[in-house]
């Protein structure tokens, strides 16, 4: 809001045009209601023609270059995007980016070539237009958030733990042991190699 009010809206809000002669908001939501709660009576746009998927990933690719998008938010983020790309529900994206990482890994213990997959080339595509991690790095420390426990993950969701924090201290197999270490954890701000130590 306050960026709003000195600068304006820097950058154009995007729209597509609906049949009934109105306009629906793609991307550029928080931009909106900056604008509106600063009084603004116009904003500039960007109007594209876009079918119900473009729109949803624009919207989806949108919401992932925000600074303030937590990692569990992002990870589910990615999971929507690929399964748009590629045809899929969200939840067979995990299963599918494991088979492609370990095919990938024994592709390079053999050495052979073998042909290409356009389902991995669609993928390394994604995570490159994102420019946030390679997918073999979404692979080996993003997908390990959705199998964290609920109260861990709501921590992480929330700000109060570090995802990296999250990943040691769900290691506890006692419900009760980790939801004290949690608390403390948070409460007095261990480092990892803290938790790492109670852990073991």
């Amino acid at each position: 809001v306050e960026s709003v009010r000195q600068h304006g809206i820097l950058q154009p809000l995007l729209v597509r045009p609906l049949a009934n002669g109105s306009y629906e908001l793609v991307a550029g939501e928080r931009r909106y209601r900056a604008a509106a709660e600063v009084g603004l009576e116009t904003v500039p746009i960007v109007e594209r023609e876009l079918s119900d998927t473009e729109a949803f990933q624009l919207a989806l690719i949108e919401n992932l270059q925000r600074e303030d998008l937590n990692p569990v938010e992002e990870t589910e983020g990615v999971l929507h995007l690929l399964a748009l790309q590629l045809n899929l529900k969200a939840q067979e994206i995990p299963s599918l980016l494991y088979r492609l990482k370990h095919e990938a890994e024994r592709k390079s213990d053999s050495g052979h070539n073998v042909m290409p997959n356009p389902q991995l080339e669609k993928v390394e595509t994604l995570f490159c237009q994102l420019g946030r991690m390679t997918w073999e790095s979404f692979v080996k420390n993003r997908l390990p958030l959705l199998n964290l426990p609920k109260d861990v993950l709501e921590a992480v969701k929330t700000g109060e733990v570090a995802y990296t924090k999250a990943r040691a201290i769900a290691q506890i197999k006692s419900e009760d042991s980790r939801k004290a270490v949690l608390k403390q954890a948070i409460s007095e701000d261990w480092s990892l190699q803290q938790i790492k130590e109670h852990v073991k």
